[in-house]
């Protein structure tokens, strides 16, 4: 894992591509604190500068830029190929190369790329990554992202210097602090419904990301804009026409079976490596598949809470102690955790309102002080049904086809229905005889029929879950907060014509492929640790346990209430089910609470007039009146959380 920038300019002199180049190295210093170098190319033209976390091959000949035995290629590389020995013994069989440098898989990309082109060798590879190739004879710039997007890459072109600029972070605005990058308001009418940027925008316009699963190809001219060129290499919706052709009923075994290898491929490292375990069926299975592989105690992080309500840290305890792991958890002190938040948060370059980055933080932090890399548990639920809203869609349905005069009055009865009038309805259910407590009106109920609206389709009405629910404009009048670009994206998503057959839970798990999972889990996790030059893999993002998963049957994923059946199934041979059978309770922390109790006066100043004004996009009456609903016990949490986020961003760009 590691950190990159690139630079490419025909009218910025070597001295300044070099300082500017430098400057990189330190902002993307936790990216790659082992090692760092710099190459110039192009007549000086391109500057490619890397920072390196030593990961495989801790010798000097895994370092970068690295140029190819042709002496064509360069490359600046961040993330790990699980499959580069295969990829070795494929080029040697094949009497293409076997005149090894070194043992990096850095050294096997750039040589299958000189060999077998790029389109070929990333059909090929299986891993995380971001990388840059510039081919010399062609003189053509190659940028490719990972399937998933587990890898961050920016890029955008800068006419007030007239360069092109490509990196691991976004860096740019801090790397020219002389020019002044606006706000991108599509960037942000995303974050504040969604929590996170969604597509390949970035916060700035004119600064983009490359999309998983391709790749840009990049021409350079003088005098001219750069014409870019993309390309999709992966798309996972493509795979189908193969789903529910797999007649082989025993499914378990065969899941057993990938995920040893994949772990095996995983857990290979010069460096120990480690896992995150939270206790919870992801988690838990990743970390016996990763005792059952390795020769030696695996060493385990958690975090807790000493809010019991948001601590699971005693169920990653029995799980360690049942795999017999070197364990290792920090409860965390909500004083402590106050005065750290702030500076925490800083850590994001981009803002990103999922409040769980802040225990992610925690987590990598505990970890790197024992191990350079940790297996994760991520992406379990977007692949395997874990999420409440696929096992819930069933209720969601019969909501949607209640009369139409029916949904206008729950839709205006629950209206700005706060905690106090919940525990009065609550009160009053408890004076009918036979009551029953599932019955009570809960923030996760009221969430539920918050989002009737009589107007809304069927499809409208399920997005709607997907969006924080405000009708409130948060920006200055001129700027468009809506919700409709963001509807149009789902929606188009949602009728994709290669996924027609795939039942309603199905469809909602494609979507979060799409959108939540590299975007807000992947985001967060990837900047959390790399805060901490802390190297983290996720098993269940395979590319071939992925095909797997697309192929099972509904029922192998969600059955009645419950989901992840498949892996609830394999976990039970190797942990008892008491340990883990429980609701789902996520990584969170009480961030709602915290933002109006300890945090208050943080929140009040960066929710101020004075510095909601600072980005002269926000309407400070409608934010404040949501802030004043939120004070008073209306549930603002998620929204109010990312608008924090970003004044924070904004404070600290100053």
């Amino acid at each position: 894992m590691c950190g990159f920038f690139g630079f490419q300019s025909f009218e910025v002199d070597r001295n300044e591509k070099i300082n500017i180049s430098k400057k990189a190295i330190e902002l993307l210093h936790t990216r790659g604190p082992d090692s760092n170098g710099i190459e110039l190319d192009d007549n000086d033209n391109l500057v490619l500068s890397h920072n390196r976390l030593s990961i495989l091959d801790l010798s000097k000949t895994g370092h970068q830029p690295m140029v190819s035995a042709s002496g064509n290629l360069s490359t600046v590389f961040n993330g790990e190929i699980y499959n580069h020995l295969n990829l070795r013994e494929q080029l040697f069989n094949q009497k293409k190369f076997n005149q090894w440098k070194g043992t990096s898989d850095t050294e096997t990309l750039i040589q299958a790329i000189d060999f077998w082109g790029i389109d070929q060798t990333l059909k090929k590879i299986n891993g995380m990554f971001a990388f840059s190739i510039w081919d010399r004879n062609s003189k053509t710039l190659y940028l490719a992202r990972d399937r998933f997007g587990e890898k961050p890459l920016y890029y955008g072109w800068i006419p007030q210097k007239e360069c092109f600029v490509f990196s691991s972070d976004l860096i740019f605005d801090k790397l020219f602090r002389e020019i002044h990058f606006d706000i991108n308001d599509e960037a942000l009418n995303d974050l504040f419904h969604l929590n996170f940027i969604n597509n390949n925008y970035s916060i700035f316009k004119n600064i983009f990301k490359v999309e998983p699963g391709s790749y840009l190809e990049i021409k350079f001219k003088k005098n001219q804009i750069p014409k870019i060129n993309c390309s999709k290499y992966w798309k996972s919706e493509n795979l189908s026409f193969i789903k529910n052709i797999n007649k082989n009923e025993n499914y378990t075994l065969e899941l057993d079976d990938k995920l040893t290898e994949i772990v095996k491929n995983q857990i290979f490292a010069d460096v120990e490596v480690g896992t995150f375990l939270s206790g919870g069926i992801d988690s838990s299975l990743i970390t016996a598949k990763a005792q059952e592989v390795s020769s030696k105690k695996i060493k385990t992080f958690c975090i807790g809470t000493e809010d019991k309500s948001h601590d699971e840290s005693k169920y990653a305890r029995e799980v360690a102690k049942h795999l017999s792991t070197d364990h290792e958890e920090l409860i965390l002190n909500e004083n402590s955790i106050i005065q750290d938040i702030p500076k925490i948060i800083s850590n994001l370059n981009e803002p990103l309102g999922d409040s769980s980055f802040i225990p992610t933080y925690y987590v990598s932090r505990l970890a790197r002080k024992k191990v350079k890399v940790v297996l994760t548990g991520d992406a379990g639920d977007e692949i395997f049904g874990g999420y409440n809203r696929y096992t819930k869609l069933k209720y969601v349905s019969k909501l949607y086809k209640l009369p139409k005069f029916l949904k206008k009055v729950i839709s205006k009865s629950l209206s700005n229905l706060d905690e106090k009038n919940i525990n009065r309805i609550n009160n009053l259910i408890k004076v009918f005889p036979n009551y029953k407590k599932e019955f009570y009106l809960n923030e996760k109920i009221k969430k539920l029929l918050d989002r009737i609206d009589p107007n809304l389709d069927f499809s409208e009405f399920l997005f709607s879950f997907l969006i924080n629910n405000n009708n409130l404009n948060l920006f200055e009048d001129g700027k468009k907060f809506s919700k409709t670009k963001i509807m149009k994206t789902f929606d188009r998503q949602f009728l994709n014509e290669s996924i027609k057959n795939y039942s309603l839970e199905e469809k909602m798990m494609y979507m979060d492929s799409l959108n939540y999972l590299p975007n807000d889990i992947l985001f967060k996790v990837d900047r959390a640790s790399m805060a901490n030059s802390l190297e983290t893999r996720a098993p269940f993002l395979d590319k071939d346990l992925y095909e797997f998963s697309i192929n099972l049957p509904i029922q192998k994923k969600i059955n009645r209430s419950k989901g992840k059946i498949i892996l609830r199934e394999l976990l039970n041979k190797k942990i008892p089910n008491n340990l883990i059978d429980r609701p789902k309770a996520g990584f969170s922390i009480p961030i709602g609470n915290w933002v109006k109790n300890p945090l208050l006066d943080w929140s009040e100043d960066l929710l101020s007039k004075k510095n909601i004004d600072k980005s002269g996009l926000l309407n400070f009456k409608n934010i404040n009146k949501i802030w004043n609903d939120h004070k008073n016990g209306i549930d603002n949490s998620s929204l109010i959380w990312s608008i924090l986020v970003f004044q924070n961003w904004v404070i600290n760009r100053e």
